[in-house]
């Protein structure tokens, strides 16, 4: 009776166990990233490029300096992923992948978002 209850929660533990492991070591370190905070002008690369059908399209590309919350500074690259330049005067914060060494997203934040030791960083 008692090896069939060790049985059971052993079964169980593993069946709780499995989802946090896949999470913790396949989802977290190849689709999460550290935010980072930058400051978009105009420092923007076009390029104008082909598609499938052989149409002209224009990518906007960054790579510019940006700050995790304590300051730190990290050169990143970037495109636009709109069809067109970010607005300029912008401020972004950006996630980036340390294992494949790319940015994930960004997305526009106001500039009270932005951690104060990142603020400082940018306005330098």
């Amino acid at each position: 009776m008692m090896n069939k209850k060790v049985g059971i929660s052993l079964v169980i533990a593993l069946i709780v166990l499995i989802p946090f492991m896949v999470y913790q070591f396949w989802y977290v370190p190849n689709f999460t990233g550290d935010d980072y905070y930058t400051y978009v002008g105009d420092s923007y690369k076009e390029i104008i490029e082909k598609d499938d059908s052989g149409a002209d399209y224009k990518e906007y590309y960054y790579k510019q300096k940006a700050y995790d919350k304590d300051g730190n500074e990290k050169l990143l690259k970037f495109n636009s992923t709109i069809g067109r330049p970010i607005k300029a005067d912008n401020y972004l914060k950006v996630v980036y992948n340390r294992k494949y060494d790319k940015v994930l997203s960004w997305e526009k934040v106001q500039k009270k978002e932005v951690p104060r030791k990142t603020v400082e960083q940018i306005l330098k």
